[in-house]
C-alpha cells in the first residue's frame, strides 16, 4: 500500500512537471472541480483529456459506492467525500472552496474534452478581458427527431463517432476564482458573476458529453429527485432562479414522463410571466404533439416572429403535413434545411411529405440524406420507396 502511494504521488508530480516545462511560469493557474458519485464508467476518460490541461484536480465524491474514488485517486490532487443534501449547488460550492486556482473549469464525469480544445482555453485563461466563459456542450445521442441536432457525419472531433448525432446547448463552465453556484437543482453560477458586473464570452469550445448513454434506471432515479426538487422550489418565498424558469424545468421533467397537459399548464404559466423562445418552442412541440392543430399554430407562427429556427420551421412543416396542407409544409421544411442544411430529421420530414403526395423519386432523395446524416433513419425507413 505504501509502494502504490508513493507511485500515485510520483505520477502526479511528474504531470506537473511536464505541464510546468511546456505551460510557462506566468499561466494562469487553473482548477477543475467535480462532483461524482458512481462513475467509474467514464471519469477515466474524463481525467485523461484534461490531466495535462489543468494545474489541480478536486473531486467531491457524494457517496460512490463503484470504483470511483480509486480512479479518482489516481489523477486528483484532492479527493473529499460530501454527505449528499439533494443541494447541488452546496456540492458545488464546497468543491469551490478547495480549489486554489485563479481560473475554475467545471466538469462531469461523464464528459471530456479534446486536446485541440484544451489549448484554446489554456490562451482563454491568461486573457484580462473577462470573467467567464460559455462553452458549447455537445450531447452525443442515438435518439432521432431531437431539438438541436447536429450530424456527426464529416466532423472533425474524433469523439463524435460514438454517435450517429449530437444536440447542442450554450453552457458557462469556466470563470475566475471568486464566484459561487445557486441552486439546489440544475445549479449556476450566472447570477454570482452578474451580481458583480463579471464579464462572460462566448467561446467555440467544446465539452463532449457521453451520459444519454447511462443506465436507465440510474437516469429514471435522478429524474425524480429533480422533479421533487423543483415542486418544492415553486412553493419557496425567495427561490433562487426566476418563476417562469422553474416551471420551464418542472415542464420538461413532466413531458419526459408523458404528462403532457400538467406540463402545458406550466408552460403557459411561465409564458406570462417572460415570453421566452425555449418555452414558446416546447409548447408549440406538444400543441402538435396532441394533435391540437390550431394552438400549435398559433404558438409557433409567433416563436417564428421572435426567433426563427430550424426547430420551429421544422414542427410547423410537420403540423401542415399533418393537416394535409401540403404545399405550406413542403416550404416549411425546405426553411428548416436552409437554415440547417445537416438536419437529418427535416430531410426525413421534406421525404415523407413527398411519399405522401406520390412522389417517390423525390422523397427517395430526401430519405437517403436523412440516413446518410443519421444512420438510425434507416430503421424508420426498412426499404425506399418504389
Amino acid at each position: 500500500m505504501v509502494f502504490k502511494a508513493y507511485e500515485i504521488k510520483k505520477v502526479i508530480y511528474r504531470r506537473k512537471l511536464i505541464k510546468w516545462l511546456f505551460v510557462g511560469l506566468n499561466m494562469n493557474k487553473l482548477s477543475v472541480c467535480m462532483i461524482v458519485k458512481n462513475e467509474e464508467q467514464y471519469l477515466e476518460q474524463c481525467l485523461e483529456s484534461i490531466k495535462n490541461l489543468v494545474d489541480e484536480i478536486i473531486i467531491v465524491d457524494t457517496g460512490s459506492t463503484d470504483r470511483t474514488k480509486e480512479i479518482a485517486n489516481k489523477y486528483a490532487d484532492k479527493v473529499y467525500d460530501f454527505v449528499w443534501n439533494n443541494d447541488f449547488a452546496e456540492a458545488r460550492n464546497f468543491s469551490l472552496s478547495k480549489a486554489s486556482g485563479d481560473w475554475i473549469i467545471i466538469l462531469d464525469a461523464d464528459e471530456s474534452i479534446s486536446e485541440k480544445d484544451c489549448n484554446e482555453i489554456r490562451k482563454a485563461i491568461n486573457s484580462d478581458e473577462c470573467d467567464a466563459y460559455n462553452f458549447i456542450l455537445r450531447t452525443y445521442t442515438n435518439e432521432i427527431g431531437q431539438a438541436n441536432w447536429n450530424s456527426s457525419k464529416d466532423d472533425s472531433y474524433s469523439e463524435s463517432k460514438c454517435a450517429p448525432g449530437f444536440r447542442t446547448d450554450t453552457i458557462l463552465r469556466l470563470f475566475k476564482r471568486g464566484y459561487f453556484f445557486e441552486g439546489k437543482i440544475h445549479e449556476t453560477v450566472h447570477n454570482s458573476i452578474k451580481q458583480k458586473r463579471g464579464k462572460v464570452f462566448s467561446s467555440d469550445i467544446v465539452i463532449h458529453h457521453f451520459g444519454e448513454s447511462k443506465q436507465k434506471d440510474f437516469k429514471n432515479k435522478k429524474k425524480a429527485i429533480y422533479k421533487e426538487l423543483l415542486i418544492k422550489r415553486l412553493t419557496e418565498e425567495h427561490p433562487d432562479k426566476p418563476r417562469h424558469f422553474i416551471l420551464y424545468e418542472l415542464s420538461s421533467e413532466l413531458i419526459q414522463e408523458g404528462k403532457f397537459f400538467e406540463a402545458i399548464g406550466h408552460l403557459e404559466e411561465s409564458l406570462i410571466l417572460k415570453e421566452d423562445e425555449r418555452y414558446l418552442l416546447t409548447l408549440g412541440g406538444l400543441y402538435l404533439k396532441l394533435k391540437n392543430y390550431t394552438k400549435a399554430e398559433q404558438v409557433l407562427i409567433k416563436l417564428n416572429k421572435i426567433s426563427p429556427s430550424e426547430d420551429s420551421y421544422n414542427n410547423l412543416g410537420v403540423l401542415y403535413s399533418e393537416t394535409k396542407e401540403y404545399n405550406k409544409s413542403i416550404r416549411k421544411f425546405e426553411k428548416a434545411i436552409e437554415l440547417n442544411p445537416n438536419s437529418a430529421d427535416a430531410n426525413y420530414n421534406l421525404g415523407i411529405v413527398y411519399q405522401k403526395i406520390g412522389k417517390a423519386k423525390r422523397a427517395n432523395q430526401y430519405f437517403e440524406r436523412a440516413i446518410e446524416l443519421n444512420p438510425a433513419y434507416q430503421s424508420k425507413i426498412p426499404s425506399l420507396s418504389k
